[in-house]
């Protein structure tokens, strides 16, 4: 600078390279207004110090104009460039910070605090009017000036190239037109642009590959980046991957920026490629390459542009800055389904995401629809959930004969991919037909954990980890799953569009298979706590696999089990109403399967009158109890061990329904069976004593009924070891006998060991967690620790109620004994809302003349009169 062009400048103006355009041309329009600016590009000669002369310019300026944009966000030294005025001037008053907005983004920490003057999608004339108004609001300005780009257009103030107006866009470009219903992404977006513009001043060319499942909207995404910033580039072009045609596109661009048109195209892209070296500001878009192979000798080789590939294929790593797209979430996809639609049902909106698995292409296909056919929301949903295959074409993918061919288009989009799986890897394609009938998220090394069920050709890819390994990546390469080192994961349509090639005899064939599978692996004792981990990861496999098998009437006896141990499961979870289908449907199979009379029968329905007790149902408890014990003795014999189970399920549903004979002798009955044909320390039997010493106490017999107990909890702890949950059950029900004994403190002892059990296998949030705390509360009122027992009493409430519902008669009793100690508190209006609201539930749930719904009564007659 010269002393005179060291003076006092009005402006300093703070961009990063990526904006160059924008700078200048606010430059240019600051200048044409009378104002001074010191631009970086004008003002910064070669050979001087950047950081002196950066200080310098941040210190002779007035005012500082930072032009705002996502690379802005990025750049080493915008920041301590726009904080210079920002600390001259940190209320905002003096104006000194102008901050200009000139592409979508979020200005971070400090800058979002000052008003911005936002030039996002303005005209030229719109935009000019903001700059100078902001510029000084009082000053008056010239109504017209030359536009510097385009036609007319006069000298930048370097001369040579002519100034354009950056909200223009490319000035060459072939871009598709922009999505109108593209909705959602922003993140996305933003990192599409940080990855390329991190690369800006690197050697080699910066590229961005999006790749992701069929159908996630690769394309869209890309495209929409391009509009979004097309103030970035002077050139776009949108390039189809496929080789032939990317050549001819090239050569098209190659024509279109002067290279002489020549016979052979390679050629003019090879002009094209030594033009753009020297050239910034420049994208290249190739959408759907199938392998970074495909584009061999078809990319820029380097330049100062920028390089976008869409791809279904993952292993991009090597050669550009890959971006994964998964599917929407779910509030892009109830907006994107509003906004097509015009529909304001998000609920209904909500459930129609769900069902298509927020996949754009998918969520396309369903608001097409709906437009075209005008449905009900309502009659919709019912329609995809009964004839999904029908409606997404997956019966006909390749449609022939159907002009409405964009209903295949679900279909269709993974077949090409599908079709090429089924050429070059088989192994893969095997793999991929048995994952179609499991849950979307398959544990990586379940194929492998028991390859001898599995058809021979998928056995022996199993056993060689190499070759299973090489058919994973072969699938990941198409998108046609995300493999990870846990998990192989499928598109719920994609599983669909498998399913449809196979054909029903294919289908037949691989559903068995993963039936077989799930049979394997999932654990036989699925009620024992130490095998819920596994249970928990097999569970939607094993739903995937049974509604497949029952869909397709195959693999009865094996889908029967898996129902019966999924539901046991749930049962012993506390899960009881998700339980409790899986039971019903594990009684329907097992009687298609082996007959109405089979024991596996008997221990379906007896399964079932487990959770229907848990829930409250005990009317329906007995008469799957009796039913299941008829069957059993009748097939087993009456000395089998496994009717003394039965035996015992009954006796504790007629306990429940206040028949304490009745169950003293289904008891009684049920422990000489398994003393006979277990031996006495079977745990079996220290469940029999257990169940024996509860209905004791309750008739009265205070000694026998400890006596049986202890002998219980001995053999349960010798048997399972101190720390299993039958084991808290033992204590528990010791405790409620020496708490009745007069033994309070032993039963408080028994009462907290029984809950650190319970707590520590089960959980906090156990339904059976919410009877120990009860209990507890329980021994502590006797104790005179009224609010500690009040503490208890509320815990146990709000487990039951959150884990059972409010109307179970289990909240009832937790009710009960929360207004109890209210009464004993002193609280006679918070106890009778406690009896009344346990009354309620107990008449509901009960019955009127249940001899528990009469002591409910009784204990609120008794605050009501009081």
């Amino acid at each position: 600078m010269t002393a005179a062009d060291r003076a006092v400048r009005d402006f300093f103006i703070s961009y990063t390279g990526a904006n160059r355009p924008w700078a200048e041309w606010i430059a240019v329009e600051l200048e044409r207004a009378g104002y001074t600016t010191v631009l970086q590009a004008w003002d910064f000669r070669p050979g001087t110090d950047f950081m002196h002369k950066m200080q310098e310019a941040t210190t002779s300026a007035q005012r500082t104009i930072a032009v705002l944009s996502p690379a802005y966000f990025g750049s080493d030294f915008s920041e301590a460039e726009w904080r210079s005025a920002f600390v001259k001037d940190p209320t905002g008053e003096l104006g000194l910070l102008v901050p200009v907005r000139v592409q979508p983004c979020e200005p971070p920490g400090l800058l979002a605090s000052r008003v911005y003057v936002d030039l996002v999608g303005a005209d030229e004339v719109v935009a000019r009017n903001r700059l100078l108004a902001a510029a000084d609001p009082g000053r008056p300005r010239p109504r017209s000036a030359a536009f510097p780009g385009g036609e007319g257009a006069g000298p930048s103030p370097e001369g040579g190239e002519t100034a354009r107006f950056p909200g223009l866009g490319p000035k060459m470009t072939n871009l598709p037109s922009r999505n109108l219903n593209f909705s959602g992404r922003d993140g996305q977006l933003l990192t599409l642009h940080d990855n390329l513009h991190a690369g800006l001043t690197a050697v080699i060319l910066p590229t961005a590959a999006v790749h992701g499942l069929g159908g996630v909207g690769k394309t869209q995404l890309v495209l929409e980046y391009a509009h979004r910033f097309a103030s970035d580039y002077d050139v776009i072009w949108w390039i189809s991957a496929e080789p032939t045609s990317a050549v001819a596109a090239l050569a098209e661009l190659a024509g279109r920026l002067g290279i002489p048109t020549a016979a052979n195209q390679d050629e003019m892209a090879a002009g094209l490629f030594e033009l753009l070296r020297d050239q910034a500001r420049w994208l290249l878009v190739y959408d759907n390459a199938e392998s970074p192979a495909q584009l061999s000798g078809l990319l820029p080789p380097g330049g100062r542009g920028h390089v976008l590939v869409t791809s279904r294929w993952s292993a991009w790593g090597a050669q550009a800055s890959p971006l994964e797209l998964d599917v929407l979430a779910r509030a892009e996809s109830i907006e994107f389904l509003r906004r097509r639609t015009g529909t304001q049902d998000d609920h209904g909106l909500a459930a129609l995401a769900e069902l298509v698995g927020d996949l754009p292409l998918a969520l396309e296909e369903a608001a097409a629809y709906l437009e075209e056919t005008r449905e009900n929301l309502d009659d919709y949903l019912e329609l995809i959930r009964d004839r999904s295959r029908e409606l997404f074409g997956l019966d006909d993918p390749a449609g022939a004969g159907d002009p409405d061919s964009d209903r295949r288009r679900v279909a269709t989009v993974w077949s090409v991919s599908l079709d090429r799986v089924h050429a070059q890897a088989p192994a893969a394609e095997a793999l991929l037909s048995l994952c179609a009938f499991l849950a979307a998220e398959v544990p990586r090394d379940l194929p492998t954990r028991h390859p001898d069920v599995l058809p021979e050709d998928l056995a022996a890819m199993a056993r060689d980890r190499l070759a299973y390994n090489r058919a994973l990546a072969a699938i990941g390469r198409y998108s046609l799953a995300a493999v990870s080192p846990a998990v192989v994961g499928l598109h719920r349509l994609v599983q669909a569009v498998i399913q449809a090639r196979l054909g029903e005899a294919g289908e037949r064939a691989w559903a068995e298979a993963a039936v077989a599978l799930l049979r394997a692996a999932f654990p036989n004792d699925s009620w024992e706590v130490s095998s819920w981990p596994e249970c928990e990861l097999l569970l939607p496999h094993l739903i995937a696999v049974a509604g497949h098998a029952e869909r397709l009437g195959i693999a009865g006896e094996a889908v029967s089990w898996l129902l019966d141990r999924a539901s046991a499961y749930l049962r012993e979870r506390g899960q009881y109403r998700q339980a409790k289908p899986l039971a019903e449907r594990g009684i329907t199979t097992a009687e298609a399967a082996f007959g109405p009379n089979d024991p596996a029968v008997a221990w379906r329905r007896d399964a079932l009158g487990r959770v229907l007790r848990a829930l409250g149902d005990l009317s329906g408890a007995r008469e799957q109890s009796e039913r299941a014990l008829a069957i059993g003795e009748a097939a087993l014999g009456p000395d089998d061990s496994g009717v003394a189970t039965l035996r015992s399920n009954l006796g504790n549903v007629l306990r429940d329904l206040g028949d304490l004979p009745g169950a003293r002798e289904q008891y009684e009955r049920a422990l000489a069976i398994s003393e006979g044909a277990l031996g006495p320390d079977h745990s079996d039997v220290a469940g029999c004593r257990n169940n024996l010493g509860g209905v004791l106490q309750e008739l009265g017999d205070l000694p026998g009924a400890r006596e049986q107990l202890e002998r219980a909890l001995a053999i349960g702890e010798a048997a399972l070891g101190p720390d299993h949950p039958y084991v808290g059950i033992g204590r528990s029900n010791l405790a409620r006998v020496l708490q009745e004994l007069g033994d309070l403190p032993g039963a408080r002892e028994q009462y907290e060991r029984a809950l650190a059990i319970s707590e520590a296998a089960l959980g906090p949030d156990h339904p059976t967690v919410g009877i120990r705390r009860s209990n507890l509360g329980g021994a502590l009122q006797d104790l005179g620790d009224l609010p500690g027992a009040r503490e208890q009493y509320e815990r146990a409430v709000a487990i039951s109620e959150a884990a059972l519902g409010p109307d179970h008669p289990d909240v009832g009793i937790r009710l009960n004994n929360l207004g109890g100690v209210l009464r004993d508190l002193g609280d006679l209006p918070g106890a009778r809302e406690q009896y009344e609201r346990a009354l309620a539930i107990g008449e509901a749930a009960l019955g009127p003349d249940n001899p528990t719904v009469r002591t409910l009564r009784r204990n609120l007659d008794s605050v009501t009169t009081h």
